[in-house]
């Protein structure tokens, strides 16, 4: 099978293509005379003013014309001429980036004597050009105007109405596709948060134009189910140009006050040096443009905390309930015992550096053929804080903390640093065949390396963590040290190849274009969790007792150790391929002068090129397990899935309802298919039990194995490592396939009065293919609670482990698609004006909803395994999801005249979601969704102390019945069990400003000159320290649960506010991440020649 996909491959680069997204702009039309006689065979000349690129065609047997491959920006001359009619010229035309402008001629004969036509463009790209679905563009223009500072092109995404940060279209945003110049800049494997390779790797400078597409009925669009986020760089034109910027902001440039809560900001600076240059190399021929940007920051870690000074109380918002002299105590035994630096443990920095390199090449081999080649080089180092809550190789998980909390000390060298890398080449030619047929062909290869992990100090030393009862008796993180997790030897290697050969063929009244498209991308990966050791302690003084005092008589309450399986020390290696052959083929068909009608069908083939091993130890068990629909399967860690098809019919309309682009109604219909973090995929080879093993022990079983604290970062590994099975599997269903959504929108545009822009849009998506998590070894509840609330629970079972039905594994974790289907829909109304003064304004307001099965998070499987559930993990509910935005608003006031430029970007909408869920564990280590009494005398709760005072079972029911009646969500479901994401957090409204003037000395529009920028971010919070700041729940685990009573119901107790001894009476509480919500300044200078 391989052998043939493999020639197939081939075959299909030879013949067609290879993958990319659209890099160009278009332009269509149609030339008739002044009695609306299609004038056959007239000549089209356009001509890119800044560079001379030129670019022709002639019309059809229908009057119609077709000019594709073209330059994004302009302006643009457009001339039409015909033999016995006056010419006609367009002039001032900027395309977008993957829109086809409609820009139609009416000829005048030529027996009248007049001069030469020329008409000015209108630029409101949402009535020229053709689109069908919903889609916004952004402009150079655009990205110089808007505030940033973080000079993301995250931060101009957001003008898309149905987005939330990079959620859009109600789609985890994982499974976006983000594209530079057409070739692949994901993700791909999916670590961390970033959406773009490496996070950030181009300069701002050096972007043309970005277009985000969320329903593109072009079959050409590929790679998502939330968006496809595209963007081209710039060229050179025929003039010399460039620039040389700096920009700053540092700690005296932010705000540090929140509500009233005010922080001391440590010492921060972050500066951004660059330069680009761009211009001929043979004018009217070929072209150059570079860009060169350097960025060096210090600051503090994104959390805010201190442990308790002499006389200081923890408030559970930034002082710790961790004495500083027990820290200070902790770090210099663990120094003087085993020579090991824990670090200080806080009021430490973080540091990160960045280069970025761009550089294209645009040659105009003839007006038929035109060529272009980017290189890009992205470098970057930063430390970055511990992983929150995450394990390995073990059940129990406390959802309810986290390392980075308050409540906790994560020492310094208890963090990681991660190093990148990315290289990306691609090269491009356009080509034009006669009149009858266009060609693209694009070519790239990107090198990420990414993540390449690091440990601070390069000292060896497990990992330790220790937890202690909060003052309800609820187990919260206390402190962490040694070498973070999922650190050590842990570094990722991905090439990805993508190529493009779209060929289209202009037939009277049809554009049909056919392709093929290909990706392959290899993914070497070392993750090695808990290498070094994972050591859990409840409780100080045990540990204390264990590590410092080191009595062999305190053994650890967890342990869980990788290693691998050819007994040495050096981390193993992953390798995981993936390879993508798509066919397509579209019609855009003009039925008419107002009506466009497209359709087209894509099918796509995923395959996984690569020959896995077999683990003859599961082999020989001869295990079989039960999958989601309820048949039986045979563990085979070397099988990856089938070739899956998938096909995405697609079918969209443009309609101009008056003929003169005044009223547009467009829509469609069609499927889209993503690709998955592949490191879901890469988990059944990293945990195949064929190069590493694992161990994981729990309770009584670490004492039954006799483990004790071993500085000895071998410590316990197999003394036969080969002869050992791994207690975690992870397999894929050989019937899996990627994700893929049903997407329906209709839209309206519409010209007002006043020269004001409507549109209208209704969308709505279901999802075809959700990727889920399923346990194969989950076995049922083995007890069922009584009263109210009848759920089920886990107990201790003789010869199991935690909720496993099996005596060998913990976990056996099946990659498959879900029954349930995440869905969402989304109303939109946009009005925007264009002054004549040189203001504009935009005003958006979006009602969505998204639901989901909360399995997209996380990089290791167990993480993917939904935990926010109603009763039972292997059958999530459909619920809200957490990026969810019921309410979105958006607006933006520009001026823009002269060497001046105003615009302020305002953000408003729901915060966000949260669900309300236990504390405790009822034996599935999930986070069960809280049930929420009728009356707060239904539960039972256990009476504790509290601060020397006794409180009563009657007293925290009444305050549990306080709580929810002030609570509107929770006063709303008495007697029912909460939704996942069911409560909605507080409308937040915030307000950017970028200010922009330019300096010219030499008084000549051509000189050089000086440009100021000033970006103020939340510059609301300046004024009053409430405005722009979220607020979030002081407590969202209401109960711990304690176990179960002589009747069989659950017995809670009502749960303090984190690491203080206040019970929670109202909701919310303002945030108490200052750092990312308060004002923030940054200026620049920027020398303009």
């Amino acid at each position: 099978m391989r052998t043939k996909l493999l020639s197939l491959c081939a075959f299909l680069l030879l013949s067609l293509a290879v993958n990319a997204q659209i890099t160009t702009s278009s332009i269509s039309g149609r030339v008739v005379d002044t009695d609306g006689t299609e004038l056959v065979g007239a000549t089209i000349r356009a001509v890119h003013t800044p560079s001379g690129s030129t670019y022709g065609t002639f019309t059809n047997a229908s009057g119609y014309y077709t000019i594709q491959g073209m330059r994004v920006g302009g302006p643009y001359e457009i001339e039409v001429t015909y033999v016995g009619y006056e010419s006609q010229k367009q002039e001032g035309i900027f395309l977008t980036l993957g829109n086809s402008s409609i820009i139609d001629f009416e000829l005048s004969d030529g027996a009248v004597a007049i001069d030469e036509v020329l008409v000015l463009a209108d630029r409101d790209s949402r009535f020229t050009d053709g689109k069908t679905g919903s889609a916004v563009n952004i402009s150079s223009e655009k990205i110089t105007a808007l505030p940033t500072i973080s000079r993301s092109i995250n931060d101009f995404t957001r003008l898309t109405p149905q987005s939330n940060g990079t959620s859009f279209a109600g789609t985890n945003s994982r499974f976006n596709n983000y594209t530079i110049d057409g070739n692949i800049y994901n993700n791909n494997f999916g670590l961390g948060s970033a959406q773009f390779a490496g996070g950030n790797p181009i300069s701002l400078d050096a972007i043309e134009a970005v277009s985000v597409n969320l329903a593109p009925y072009d079959v050409r669009y590929s790679g998502f189910t939330g968006a496809s986020v595209n963007a081209v760089t710039k060229s050179g034109t025929n003039k010399f140009s460039g620039s040389a910027y700096y920009l700053i902001r540092n700690d005296q440039m932010q705000g540090n006050r929140v509500g009233d809560l005010a922080i001391d900001i440590p010492d921060s600076r972050n500066e951004i040096y660059g330069a680009t240059l761009g211009g001929p190399i043979i004018k009217n021929k070929l072209f150059f443009f570079a860009a060169y940007e350097r960025e060096v920051e210090t600051s503090p870690p994104p959390f805010i905390k201190s442990a308790a000074r002499p006389g200081e109380e923890p408030d559970g918002l930034v002082i710790s309930r961790v004495p500083i002299e027990e820290a200070n105590f902790v770090r210099d035994q663990i120094q003087s015992l085993y020579g090991y630096d824990v670090g200080a443990p806080d009021g430490y920095g973080f540091a990160s550096e960045q280069q970025r390199i761009n550089v294209r090449l645009d040659y105009n081999i003839s007006e038929n053929h035109k060529a272009s080649f980017r290189f890009n080089d992205y470098s970057s180092f930063s430390d970055v804080p511990t992983n929150n809550n995450s394990i390995r190789f073990i059940q129990t998980r406390y959802r309810n903390t986290t390392r980075q909390g308050v409540e906790n000390i994560n020492f310094r060298n208890n963090n990681y640093t991660n190093d990148r890398n990315v290289r990306s080449y691609v090269a491009e030619l356009n080509s034009l065949f006669g009149n009858k047929v266009s060609n693209q062909l694009n070519v790239g290869y990107t090198q990420i390396a990414d993540p390449r992990r690091g440990i601070p100090g390069d000292q060896a030393f497990p990992f330790i963590e220790v937890l202690e009862p909060d003052a309800s008796g609820n187990l919260l993180y206390y402190m962490s040290m040694g070498n973070e997790l999922f650190s050590v030897g842990n570094l990722l290697e991905n090439n990805v190849l993508n190529v493009t050969n779209n060929t289209t063929f202009f037939l009277d009244r049809h554009t049909v274009t056919a392709g093929v498209n290909f990706e392959y991308m290899t993914f070497d990966n070392a993750f090695n969790p808990v290498f070094n050791g994972f050591y859990r302690f409840i409780g100080y003084q045990n540990f204390v007792d264990a590590v410092i005092n080191q009595d062999q008589s305190v053994f650890p309450d967890a342990f869980a150790k990788s290693y691998a399986l050819d007994g040495s020390t050096t981390p193993p290696t992953d390798e995981t391929r993936f390879g993508q052959i798509g066919v397509y083929i579209q019609d855009e068909y003009q039925v008419n002068e107002n009506f466009k009608l497209t359709g087209g069908l894509r099918v796509d083939l995923p395959f996984y090129p690569i020959d896995l091993p077999q683990n003859e130890l599961l082999a020989a068990e001869n295990k079989t397990f039960t999958d989601n629909d309820g048949d039986t399967f045979m563990p085979d860690v070397s099988v990856f899935p089938d070739v899956n098809p998938l096909f995405s019919p697609r079918v969209g309309f443009n309609y101009d309802v008056n003929g003169d682009r005044s009223t547009v109604i467009r829509g469609g219909t069609g499927l889209f298919s993503g690709r998955i973090p592949f490191v879901w995929l890469s988990n059944q080879v990293n945990g195949s039990g064929v190069v590493r093993g694992g161990l994981g022990f729990e309770g009584q079983e670490v004492i039954d194995e006799g483990i004790v604290f071993n500085p000895d970062v071998t410590a316990y590994n197999p003394e036969n490592p080969g002869q050992t099975l791994s207690n975690e599997l992870n397999l894929t269903d050989t019937d899996f396939r990627l994700p893929q959504v049903w997407r329906s929108n209709i839209g309206l545009d519409q010209k007002l009065p006043g020269g004001i822009d409507l549109t209208l849009e209704f969308m709505y998506n279901r999802d075809v293919h959700t990727p889920v998590a399923y346990n194969a070894v989950l076995r049922d509840a083995d007890e069922t609670f009584n009263g109210p609330d009848q759920r089920g629970y886990w107990t201790d079972q003789p010869g199991l482990s935690g909720y496993s039905n099996d005596e060998d594994f913990r976990n056996v974790f099946y990659l498959t698609n879900a029954s349930e289907k995440a869905d969402y829909f989304a109303a939109t109304v946009q009005l925007s004006k264009q002054f004549d003064n040189g203001f504009f304004a935009m005003a958006a307001y979006t009602r969505s909803r998204a639901r989901d099965l909360d399995a997209a998070g996380g990089s290791q499987a167990v993480s993917l395994w939904t935990a926010t559930v109603q009763e039972n993990r292997n059958n999530p509910e459909l619920g809200f999801a957490g990026f969810d935005q019921p309410n979105r608003v958006i607006g933006n006031l520009g001026y823009q005249k002269g060497g001046t430029t105003l615009s302020v970007f305002y953000e408003g909408g729901d915060f966000g979601r949260f669900s309300y869920t236990y504390s405790g564990n009822f034996g599935d280590a999930s986070d069960r969704l809280i049930y929420v009494p009728n009356s707060a005398s239904e539960l039972n709760f256990e009476a504790f102390e509290l601060d020397g005072e006794t409180i009563s079972e009657s007293r925290q029911q009444a305050l549990l019945d306080a709580y929810i009646d002030q609570d509107p969500y929770l006063s709303e479901i008495r007697g029912e069990v909460a939704e996942r994401n069911g409560a909605l957090l507080p409308w937040v409204n915030r307000f950017d400003l970028r200010i922009l003037q330019d300096v010219n000395f030499f008084g000549k529009e051509d000189m050089p000159k000086l440009q100021l920028s000033f970006d103020f971010i939340n510059i609301g919070n300046m004024f009053k320290s409430e405005w722009g700041v979220p607020e979030v729940p002081w407590q969202r685990n209401l109960l711990n649960y304690r176990g179960v009573n002589d009747a069989g119901e659950p017995v809670y107790r009502l749960n303090t506010i984190g690491g203080t001894s206040e019970f929670p009476t109202e909701t919310y509480r303002t945030t108490t991440n200052v750092l990312g919500n308060t004002w923030r300044l940054q200026i620049g200078a920027k020398v303009i020649f």
